[in-house]
């Protein structure tokens, strides 16, 4: 019979944003990337909306500054669930 040891271990991990949605319908990265202001996945959250349209928080907040709807249906924005 053949013996094995282990000598090392090296954990992995990964993680994914509990949403629908893969994509920011705005800037169309993933969730698991960044907007292009951001340095680092997790300082991108994503923003879903009333609508059920998902955007990361940064590019959703600069549409906002122009208009007050919804880029993907035009229905007027309410975000229902943000990420902390």
């Amino acid at each position: 019979m053949v013996e094995i040891k282990i000598k090392k271990i090296y954990p992995v991990y990964s993680w994914k944003w509990d949403i629908e949605s893969d994509i920011c319908g705005i800037c169309q990265q993933g969730f698991d990337q960044m907007c292009t202001k951001c340095k680092h996945p997790m300082e991108c959250k994503p923003c879903v909306g009333k609508c059920k349209h998902t955007f990361h928080s940064h590019c959703i907040a600069l549409w906002l500054q122009q208009r007050k709807v919804c880029p993907m249906c035009r229905v007027f924005w309410v975000c229902h669930r943000a990420f902390e």
